[in-house]
């Protein structure tokens, strides 16, 4: 068991502060860029305040630091090559998988990746499948992502899902697709960096800066000892309490519990200069301990424990 603590690592990103001075600077010293703004500034602002500004964007070039102090290279969806000398504290591999387990243990929403089978003229099965979805030609082999429900019902980092039979992940898989999970981490969202910020969300809430994974492995039926002993369908209905519709035995879709074997990890923590991208040791996946993922804090997740609170127990 590893003794590493809580996941709640993520170094705070610099915050930028646009003031009224500030916006009206840019909008003046590109005016190709912002002239339909250019123009609005210069009715609104005195123009004593507009002769000034204009003096600044003249004088000045906003070209970054001197030569002498140049700024470090910034790494957006790559990691650094030296990762000692990042001035971030940089998560190390165990860190990053623990939080992919985190993440698949209080999400309960991915996309299944497929793609669709090669046609087979001998094949009444295939000929089936494309009267029935009315496939257009040309789309053999091409993949195709789909949200699924799926909930993490057993301590191995293996999600389960409730097949339907005649969903089109599972009829490509069963047709010899390869399969992914597709899985991101969304606490409440902003699509814009606000200054005000509470200081205690150490990741701003857009999509770019959070975390997401990529499982790619194998689909196994779930015996029914594994159903009893792991109370596997009372955990799915609690994750996905509208699955009791679909449920195997229902009246209107062949179903069945299945497991994702996870067999690579494919992780994008966030920005590369503060998070880790690249595959996880599928060894370090598995070895994850629940008390781990109970004891790691994910960006964003601050309000959202209670109302997830139910999977801790698993």
């Amino acid at each position: 068991m590893h003794n590493h603590p809580p996941c709640n690592y993520i170094a705070e990103p610099p915050r930028a502060r646009l003031d009224i001075q500030t916006f009206c600077f840019f909008i003046l010293r590109w005016p190709i860029v912002f002239q339909p703004l250019q123009t609005l500034v210069k009715m609104l602002l005195p123009t004593s305040l507009v002769l000034a500004l204009l003096h600044t964007a003249s004088a000045l070039s906003y070209h970054g630091p001197p030569p002498e102090q140049e700024a470090p290279q910034q790494h957006v969806f790559t990691n650094p090559a030296d990762e000692a000398h990042t001035s971030l504290h940089y998560p190390t591999v165990h860190e990053s998988t623990v939080m992919a387990r985190r993440i698949l243990h209080l999400s309960t929403l991915g996309n299944l990746v497929t793609s669709f089978p090669a046609s087979d003229p001998s094949s009444s099965s295939n000929e089936d499948i494309h009267s029935q979805e009315n496939r257009p030609p040309g789309v053999e082999n091409n993949p195709i992502g789909l949200m699924e429900y799926y909930a993490d019902c057993e301590a191995t980092g293996n999600p389960t899902f409730l097949a339907i039979g005649v969903a089109t992940p599972y009829k490509n898989y069963q047709a010899g697709s390869n399969i992914s999970l597709s899985v991101r981490w969304w606490p409440k969202q902003s699509l814009t960096y606000d200054a005000q910020e509470d200081d205690d969300i150490p990741t701003p809430h857009t999509p770019a800066a959070l975390p997401r994974f990529s499982l790619h492995g194998y689909l196994e039926p779930i015996s029914l000892k594994d159903l009893a002993t792991k109370l596997v369908p009372a955990c799915f209905l609690k994750a996905h309490p509208d699955s009791i519709l679909w449920q195997p035995g229902n009246d209107i879709h062949t179903s069945e519990y299945m497991r994702f074997v996870v067999e690579h990890v494919y992780w994008f923590g966030g920005f590369g200069d503060r998070a880790r991208i690249g595959w996880l040791p599928i060894a370090e996946w598995r070895n994850v301990t629940m008390d781990e993922v109970a004891a790691c804090r994910l960006p964003g997740e601050k309000g959202y424990e209670e109302s997830l609170r139910w999977k801790e127990g698993l």
